[in-house]
């Protein structure tokens, strides 16, 4: 699971990172506060390896719950997590799981999830059937109540292809927030595949229509490589979280914008820098933060690695 990323990370971190003429030493920075172990794991069963990545988690219908990328039956999938009194998360049901429709979505990872304002639950996320391929496309489905069943889409809701006038071989990390009675989505594009890119976009796409349809693709500043995500706080108020390059390690940058499309402002110093063993020795990706409904505090939920054990969820906190 995830195995190209090893492939691409210095590539694309190089790509997206923003440069410092200066860049502040590890002791200088104020980073925020892991919780410890990480919050969820998930065992391949009959398999000495762990796999949960791409949390993004949220509230539906009052209740805490995580969408993330795991295992079903030997194929990433888009499943469920659920936490306890103490904030536990443990696997709950995998609600996307099998080929859809469309025959090209086998392979699912990077969700996204949106409550429609006429009242479905959708789930976007990027499918591809060829892991060395690589060529993910957006996809989505929808359903009546959280866990499902879930319809999926008989094509892709943004395909691969021609897009704001670059020549997208692929699609990751899929982010769509509301705006002025509008779906704002903020997407990466690659020019190839793992092994061969030299180029990602951020990509930003509208929909008038609930989700179904998309328009007016534009190349965008959203804050989103690698593999972050956008975060509606309230009202003209958004904040995006990236992997980027820090000294010899990788490290989470935060930013902020009064439209999801920008332009945002981006803190000059990361909030997270990669700690290394046992939780982040190869990898720290695929941020998300999330408003605690509660404390109305804001919370970073990531992926940490050891690429021969594993990926699971990471939790850290302002100090």
């Amino acid at each position: 699971m995830k195995s190209y990323l090893s492939l691409i990370t210095i590539v694309l971190l190089a790509m997206t990172s923003c440069e410092k003429d200066d860049p502040a030493t590890s002791s200088e920075i104020t980073e925020w506060v892991r919780t410890g172990d990480p919050i969820l794991r998930d065992t391949i069963i009959g398999a000495n390896y762990e796999a949960a990545s791409d949390a993004h988690v949220f509230v539906a219908d009052g209740n805490l719950s995580m969408i993330y990328s795991g295992d079903f039956n030997d194929i990433s999938s888009i499943k469920l997590a659920l936490p306890d009194a103490s904030g536990h998360w443990s696997p709950n049901t995998t609600l996307l799981g099998e080929l859809g429709p469309s025959g090209k979505d086998l392979y699912k990872e990077t969700a996204f999830y949106h409550k429609a304002a006429n009242g479905k639950h959708q789930i976007y996320y990027i499918g591809y059937n060829e892991e060395t391929a690589y060529e993910a496309q957006v996809f989505m489905a929808e359903a009546d109540e959280l866990t499902g069943p879930y319809t999926q889409m008989d094509a892709p809701i943004v395909p691969k292809g021609m897009i704001a006038g670059k020549n997208v071989y692929c699609i990751t990390s899929p982010s769509v927030v509301a705006h002025d009675d509008k779906l704002y989505m903020a997407f990466l594009g690659w020019n190839d595949a793992p092994a061969s890119v030299t180029e990602v976009w951020a990509i930003g796409a509208i929909s008038e229509d609930n989700g179904q349809t998309w328009n007016d693709f534009q190349l965008v500043d959203t804050r989103i490589g690698m593999e972050g995500q956008v975060t509606k706080v309230r009202e003209n108020e958004f904040i995006a979280v990236r992997t980027g390059p820090f000294q010899d390690k990788e490290a989470i940058y935060y930013a902020t914008a009064a439209h999801p499309f920008g332009p945002w402002t981006e803190l000059p110093d990361p909030i997270l820098i990669q700690g290394g063993p046992p939780h982040e020795i190869d990898e720290i990706i695929a941020p998300q933060i999330f408003i605690d409904p509660g404390s109305n505090e804001e919370v970073l939920y990531y992926t940490g690695a050891e690429y021969v054990t594993g990926w699971w969820i990471m939790k850290a906190k302002k100090p």
